[in-house]
């Protein structure tokens, strides 16, 4: 009975010698991992934390869409040592902190604590297990995809009965954009909808080759797409202009699960989370585990309770495809 009550006594002193107490001239050292340099998720989570006043420092690094730096920025990681490793995205996530493979549930940062955010599917990429807990005891994150089977609902109510062609434009190269066309495929049945879907050609690298748009969007046109849907792809937010803007060429309305294919682009409707929101959720987390020493693995992933509609009435007038009362009374118009 000694030995036990010396081993739980030796535990707890551990456990209260870890714990950090953080100060202006001790600041929590924040470890960024970035795919597309700091965004709005990235902004909300510094500014959130920068508001509380809460002793931290930042160490940004970007991996500028390059699949290649991703190795180097692991390893600099883990040389740091940072109080907290952030990793905004799918690919930056898997890489820096690894997918759980069978029993294995060790983070590739090992003891460093790890949240994710910007990942669309934690658990379909085997970033977590669920979203009660992610199943390793170092790593949390936050949820920021309003669920397929909303947006899609949605789309069906903005254009009505009868209107059933879905098309999907999509990266194999991007694991994000894979696991959301599968989920439109698997919800294909029981919201009867049809997806079409269309491949980018990739180079050598896996990045997709460039001016394919225009031959794309002219094939859909011509398979009476009803609409064209971005859920989640990295590559179609990037080039959302130009995506838009082919579609618009033939008449295909743009739905998306970014806000921003609406709100700076030329998409008709968004079903959207807004990144800020979601990098200042993230920053609540990373306040609990900093200052309330809480630990990661036992954090529920959350999301936000509220999602926006975003509707771009100028491409509804220019289109003729008017949003039904309902959906009107709801959204945010852009450009009304």
């Amino acid at each position: 009975m000694r030995i036990i009550i010396s081993v739980l006594s030796l535990l707890l002193f551990a456990t209260s010698v870890s714990a950090k107490t953080f100060t202006a001239d001790n600041p929590a050292k924040i470890y960024i991992s970035l795919w597309r340099g700091c965004e709005e998720a990235c902004q909300g989570f510094k500014q959130s934390l920068l508001d509380q006043n809460l002793p931290v420092e930042f160490i940004i690094r970007d991996a500028s869409r390059d699949k290649l730096k991703l190795p180097a920025m692991l390893a600099e990681a883990i040389e740091l040592r940072p109080d907290l490793v952030v990793t905004w995205g799918t690919s930056v996530s898997k890489h820096i902190i690894g997918q759980m493979s069978g029993s294995n549930t060790v983070s590739n940062l090992g003891d460093i604590p790890a949240l994710f955010m910007i990942v669309a599917d934690p658990i379909g990429a085997g970033i977590a297990k669920s979203y009660q807990q992610s199943g390793r005891q170092q790593v949390t994150g936050v949820r920021n995809r309003v669920p397929e089977k909303v947006q899609i609902r949605t789309i069906q109510d903005y254009l009505g009965p009868g209107k059933k062609r879905i098309a999907v434009i999509y990266s194999t190269s991007e694991l994000n954009s894979v696991l959301n066309t599968e989920k439109l495929q698997k919800l294909s049945e029981s919201l009867d909808f049809e997806l079409i879907k269309r491949q980018y050609r990739l180079d050598d690298n896996g990045k997709p080759l460039p001016d394919q748009l225009p031959s794309i969007m002219r094939e859909l046109s011509q398979l009476d797409i009803d609409i064209i849907y971005v859920g989640s792809s990295s590559y179609n937010l990037q080039n959302r202009l130009e995506f838009t803007e082919q579609a618009g060429r033939y008449g295909i309305p743009v739905a998306s699960g970014y806000g921003n294919m609406v709100t700076k682009a030329g998409g008709l409707l968004a079903v959207a989370n807004r990144y800020y929101n979601v990098g200042k959720l993230a920053a609540n987390q990373a306040r609990k585990i900093l200052f309330e020493q809480q630990t990661p693995g036992e954090l529920e992933i959350p999301s936000l309770s509220r999602y926006s509609v975003f509707i771009n009435m100028d491409i509804a007038r220019k289109l003729e495809i008017y949003p039904p009362i309902q959906l009107l009374r709801l959204a945010e118009l852009i450009n009304p």
